[in-house]
């Protein structure tokens, strides 16, 4: 299994690189670079073998608009495992890092819109369960949170809302 470690600036270029060959195109490379320039980022990390960069993830700040106002979030995205290593458990390698140092850090919320059979297995469920709503288009149950301390949703349910950095993903 590579080795899980913090992003650095000599891997901007390499995970540049890794992002389009994952996604196919360049708007996750844009989200990056714009989330690095805003500094919203509270964790990017990347997997590393033989000194080749097989796999990254983010982890940035985002709010729900609650009753009762603003509450803290993190985002999990982009996650991206070079197209050749896919399904080697590389990716979840990465979250579960990405989730730990979240705990560590006293993140006590994280928000995905993704695979609900991939997500599931580290304790994601449909964020509708805690009055949460999306304003991205998200197929069923495809917006997905898990609770970091146990009722961290408790006083934050309402619409969340990514920043102008993610407004050109589909």
């Amino acid at each position: 299994m590579p080795l899980i470690r913090p992003e650095q600036t000599g891997d901007f270029d390499t995970v540049d690189a890794l992002l389009l060959a994952t996604f196919g195109r360049d708007a996750e490379v844009r989200l990056v670079h714009r989330l690095r320039a805003s500094e919203k980022i509270t964790s990017a990390l990347v997997a590393e073998e033989k000194a080749r960069i097989l796999g990254h993830v983010v982890f940035s700040k985002i709010v729900v608009d609650g009753e009762s106002g603003e509450v803290g979030a993190l985002a999990l995205a982009p996650l991206a495992v070079e197209p050749a290593f896919q399904r080697l458990g590389i990716g979840s390698a990465l979250v579960s890092a990405g989730l730990e140092r979240c705990r560590l850090n006293r993140h006590p919320r994280v928000l995905v819109l993704g695979d609900p059979v991939y997500y599931s297995r580290f304790g994601f469920v449909p964020a509708e369960r805690f009055g949460l709503k999306c304003l991205f288009p998200a197929r069923d149950h495809a917006f997905l949170a898990i609770e970091l301390e146990p009722g961290a949703f408790a006083r934050a349910s309402g619409t969340v809302r990514y920043g102008h950095e993610f407004d050109d993903l589909e």
